[in-house]
């Protein structure tokens, strides 16, 4: 019963530094506040590298000698034994564990947080933002790793607080309106899911280890998922189907997903670069992991009656995504809406039941989650050294900031699925897992990437290369006279690392594929044949 495990390390040192970090320069006097303000950041950078050193130890089996090849979804890798309990009326334990299914974004987040910081380095009060950035990190492990659906929900909740902070202090002209959107939105989702979570919560059998003393049931989720899987959670269909519902409203308004999705660009738009890095690259990969790993785990009869439903929503965030991105002037705001509609494909490969389908879902989560921070980064760069972000107001970034031009031409080829970059290969598994089910209605979603190849080489042209002066490039009226300049040492470094990753993924893309695409196998073997068995569906 303690706290020291590895999850709970990576979970709790983010969460209890930040709070720390942050606190501290408010009681101490101010003679010696302002002296340890600037080695903050230092502090923040140091303790996020340090957790994903561990967290690529954990990976490579150094440390706990994890075999990711083996599923086994009774237990979960790194399990809390005897987890300590925190609320023992209602049966809420300190229940964490990983598998191949969360322990990608869990590296994914130690990578992507001390990026951040580094791209931001220099940013206003960088002892605040730093240390709220470490706060986050804490909170979206925490919804990785527990198994617990209460402590899952407090962590998914928590998320909000410091995103909430970052784009309401350190966002654009209209970050008040766009923070209050941001929590309204994904909270009130939220609260709907909390009522599935309850419905199934007192559906739970009594377990001597885990049921609460006043209610008799308990919120731990392997064993809800076991309960689905032998005997059925909840006995009505129309209540699963209606909690399976709840839990798509939440999980989609995460991700987002068409119509549910009107929050993302506003918030993108207004985000400092380091918050929308973190909101593209982990916070929407939040909402597939909870529909996977809750909603489709413990009800696959409703997700098989409802993968209708699931192809609609991910053709439409596909189409209307890309469709809206050729229309817009504002860089950020395309590479917003471009998100949503490569998580329209992530929709589409779970709605395959195939496992190169769930495989080529779960590497878009991975592969997006590297190559969207790097396009937010370009984007927040272009808006540092430029003064502005609309699409062609600076024609011919490559004649005076090579390096920002280079980082975009790369970030951009990869979104649109270059082979050889990590992109495409979530994009062909997932093509070749809906022509397994669904035929030549490939060709739908197919003919769309082409729009997103047409918005992103558009975008190139005119800002990268359409230049009337073959050594000088057309400069913004924002820039009101200044000398243009190239990225930072650090703005470079983090894109760098990032431009890196997207190359070596593609080419490499079984260094996480193959634990992937062993889990999507044994994941449908185990909870989805049955069900489709029973409704006689065909895998």
């Amino acid at each position: 019963m303690t706290f020291t495990g590895e999850l709970s390390v990576i979970t709790l040192v983010p969460l209890l530094s930040g709070l720390i970090l942050l606190v501290l320069p408010n009681v101490l006097p101010d003679n010696i506040s302002v002296k340890m303000q600037p080695s903050v950041r230092n502090v923040c950078i140091g303790i996020s590298t340090a957790l994903f050193l561990l967290t690529t130890l954990i990976f490579i089996g150094t440390v706990g000698d994890i075999d990711w090849m083996l599923n086994d979804f009774k237990s979960f890798k790194l399990q809390t034994e005897n987890p300590p309990i925190l609320i023992k009326s209602i049966g809420v334990t300190w229940h964490l564990g990983t598998d191949a299914l969360s322990f990608p974004m869990i590296w994914l987040t130690t990578l992507l947080i001390p990026i951040s910081m580094l791209v931001q380095w220099d940013v206003e009060n960088s002892h605040r933002f730093h240390a709220l950035l470490l706060l986050m990190e804490g909170a979206l492990i925490g919804v990785f790793v527990s198994l617990d659906l209460f402590i899952f929900y407090v962590f998914w909740e928590l998320t909000l607080v410091p995103m909430f902070f970052l784009i309401m202090m350190w966002g654009g002209d209209d970050r008040k309106y766009a923070s209050m959107k941001f929590f309204i939105y994904t909270f009130t989702a939220s609260v709907l899911m909390l009522i599935g979570i309850l419905v199934m919560y007192f559906n739970t059998n009594p377990d001597p280890i885990y049921s609460g003393t006043l209610t008799g049931h308990h919120f731990n989720l392997a064993l809800m998922t076991e309960q689905a899987r032998i005997e059925g959670l909840i006995e009505s269909e129309g209540l699963r189907h209606l909690v399976w519902l709840l839990l798509l409203v939440g999980f989609a308004t995460k991700m987002p997903s068409v119509p549910v999705h009107t929050w993302l660009p506003d918030a993108h738009v207004q985000a400092p670069t380091a918050g929308s890095m973190l909101l593209a690259g982990v916070m929407l990969k939040m909402g597939a992991y909870g529909f996977l790993r809750v909603a489709v785990a413990i009800f696959p009869e409703s997700t098989l009656t409802f993968v209708p439903l699931l192809v609609f929503l991910g053709m439409a965030s596909l189409v209307y995504g890309a469709v809206v991105c050729l229309g817009q002037t504002n860089l950020k705001r395309m590479v917003a809406y471009s998100s949503v509609s490569h998580m329209g494909l992530i929709f589409l490969g779970i709605a395959t039941m195939q496992p190169i389908g769930f495989a080529g879902a779960l590497f878009m989560m991975f592969a997006h989650g590297i190559i969207s921070p790097l396009l937010f980064a370009v984007a927040g760069s272009f808006k540092h050294h430029y003064h502005t972000l609309e699409i062609g107001s600076m024609r011919g970034i490559a004649h005076h900031s090579p390096f920002l031009a280079g980082h975009m031409m790369l970030g951009w080829m990869g979104s649109l699925g270059l082979p050889l970059l990590a992109g495409f290969v979530a994009e062909v598994a997932i093509m070749i897992g809906f022509w397994m089910a669904f035929g030549w209605w490939v060709l739908l979603p197919a003919m769309t990437l082409i729009f997103t190849a047409l918005y992103y080489l558009t975008s190139m042209q005119k800002m990268i290369f359409e230049s009337n002066h073959p050594h000088q490039g057309i400069l913004p009226e924002t820039l009101h006279g200044e000398e243009p300049r190239d990225v930072n040492w650090h703005e470079n470094a983090g894109m760098f690392i990032l431009g890196a990753l997207t190359i070596l993924f593609g080419i490499l893309p079984f260094i996480f594929w193959d634990m992937m695409s062993v889990w999507s196998t044994d994941f449908i073997q185990t909870y989805l044949v049955a069900a489709m068995n029973a409704l006689e569906a065909s895998p």
